[in-house]
């Protein structure tokens, strides 16, 4: 393959925070946000559970779209319901309909290569998981800037402006912020 996902700053072995695009057998799109860690320069995992319209169309489909967006409404939207049409558009790419977020920065498709079902157990609940493994067919850059997100950073921002409060609110507060921290 010649798709660098380096172009749209993501590197080998990190993971980002991204909106998976698919359209059901109905033609019904459908949008939510996960986690995907780049294995190879064009080569992406990520783990779904059982029970969403995303695993279904995966399943069903075996392809998806992987978004590249910091646009708090559309993580908004697909985690609550999906992202409405007005805001996705349609391609076809090797006579395959696929939608993407209109606004992404960077968007990918993806073509799966193996899924390995298994349980996830936790301190919430155990859990059926799907673990995919996808090649990357192509990537549109949409930004000259694009800045994929990653979650660790948003955690540690909140946790540095816990920690500059520590001496400024009461003992109370400071152990919650301990705890936060």
């Amino acid at each position: 393959m010649n798709v660098d996902l380096s172009k749209a700053s993501m590197n080998v072995g990190q993971q980002y925070e991204a909106i998976l695009t698919t359209i059901n057998n109905e033609g019904k799109t459908n949008a939510a946000p996960f986690g995907v860690r780049i294995i190879e320069e064009d080569k992406v995992m990520l783990k779904i559970f059982e029970g969403g319209n995303t695993i279904k169309n995966i399943k069903d489909n075996g392809e998806f779209i992987v978004n590249i967006t910091n646009d708090p409404i559309m993580f908004s939207y697909a985690t609550t319901t999906s992202i409405p049409d007005e805001y996705l558009s349609r391609i076809n790419y090797d006579d395959h309909e696929f939608a993407h977020i209109s606004n992404a920065d960077a968007y990918f498709i993806c073509k799966v290569y193996s899924i390995k079902e298994g349980m996830r157990k936790d301190n919430i609940k155990d859990s059926e998981a799907n673990v995919i493994k996808a090649d990357v067919l192509e990537l549109k850059i949409n930004s000259p800037c694009v800045r994929p997100m990653n979650r660790g950073i948003h955690a540690l921002m909140e946790s540095l402006v816990n920690y500059s409060r520590i001496n400024i609110v009461d003992k109370d507060t400071q152990d919650f912020f301990y705890r936060k921290i």
